[in-house]
């Protein structure tokens, strides 16, 4: 292979693969590499570690054809700090891949392709097509809840049901659920109900952008999603998504309307002063203001007041600031809602319309 390429372009091809390639190498050596193939004209860019997988194009200029696999973030590491412009890359018979920009000259020992793992072929015959910016805004707002106890695997993912109009993003890890709901506009009636894992969503907001349409096709175990020229692939996580519905509190005995930076800056500084056996911080809901305490024994004290405008009985909750801070610093809002029932019962924060946040209180001493 001789090809001769954009330094820039070739580094955001192939940082979308970086992430992916390194995290299962140890049970096989290859998935640690990228693959780089010329098809069609153009350079192929693969990675995968059997449960996620992103193909990319690039384009170059292709002196000769041919295809290698060269570890994901060396080679990555090693582009980016190239001097700008264009690279030649070509590669040997003992797969060893010369890099030269300018001045510079790397040698990488690469891997023969063949065992290589494919991707599946996707079809979009029956894909759902829906604007980019829904997708990323769902994901955004509700990946942070995912749970990372893998042994509550269903929960280690997203929910994602599409049905008629309604698109919906789901996720919980059994303290805290931030639910999505919007209108969608799509010709395809199909429904969709999958729960796609944890990376699969980091990645896809990776490649996600705020303009332009992202078509979904699920088959088998699968689901694909293709932006462009890019297609990143994911194997589903399978089981039943719990009850999402019985957690919503339907009573609200308390409401108030924070500024939502205001909040956000209390929160952040009393949280200095929470400690493992202290983890929550105490929220006082008072006419006209909000109170928040944290208090660690052979620490101290932090106090901090943030106005609100309340409807309903004062009350005194716990919570795990880092909850609460999480869904503050991804919402897009001034104005929070904060709803409360009883003191040992969920909160829920809205402010944007069709999504909500659920968080389980916590034990104040």
């Amino acid at each position: 292979m001789d090809i001769r390429v954009d330094k820039n372009e070739l580094v955001g091809k192939i940082s979308l693969g970086v992430n992916i390639s390194s995290s299962k190498a140890s049970t096989l050596p290859i998935l640690s590499n990228i693959l780089m193939e010329t098809k069609k004209g153009k350079l192929q860019v693969i990675a995968t570690d059997m449960e996620v997988g992103v193909l990319t194009t690039c384009h170059v200029d292709i002196k000769e054809e041919g295809s290698v696999t060269v570890p994901a973030r060396k080679f990555y590491d090693i582009v980016k700090e190239l001097p700008e412009g264009m690279i030649d890359i070509q590669v040997s018979k003992n797969h060893t891949i010369q890099i030269k920009a300018g001045r510079s000259v790397f040698k990488v020992m690469g891997m023969d392709k063949e065992d290589y793992p494919q991707l599946p072929e996707p079809s979009f015959e029956n894909a759902i097509e829906i604007e980019q910016s829904v997708l990323k805004e769902a994901i955004q707002l509700t990946s942070f809840a995912v749970s990372r106890d893998e042994t509550r695997y269903v929960l280690n993912g997203i929910l994602i049901t599409v049905k008629g109009d309604i698109f919906r993003c789901i996720s919980t890890d059994g303290r805290r659920l931030a639910f999505f709901e919007t209108k969608i506009s799509t010709k395809q009636k199909k429904e969709i109900e999958i729960i796609i894992p944890s990376k699969a969503a980091q990645e896809l907001l990776k490649l996600l952008t705020w303009e332009g349409n992202i078509k979904i096709s699920v088959f088998q175990n699968k689901v694909v999603f293709c932006v462009g020229e890019t297609i990143l692939s994911a194997t589903l996580i399978e089981g039943k998504f719990p009850n999402y519905e019985q957690v919503v509190p339907k009573n609200k005995t308390t409401v108030a309307k924070i500024d939502k930076n205001e909040l956000l800056q209390c929160l952040r500084r009393a949280a200095l002063l929470t400690s493992t056996e202290a983890p929550a911080v105490k929220v006082d809901f008072l006419k006209g203001r909000v109170m928040i305490t944290a208090r660690t024994p052979n620490l101290g004290e932090a106090k901090e007041e943030a106005t609100s405008e309340m409807e309903g009985k004062e009350m005194a909750i716990g919570f795990n600031p880092d909850y609460l801070m999480d869904v503050l610093k991804n919402l897009d809002v001034d104005t929070i809602t904060f709803s409360l029932s009883e003191p040992d019962k969920p909160g829920v924060i809205s402010g944007k319309e069709g999504y909500f946040y659920v968080i389980m209180p916590m034990q104040i001493h």
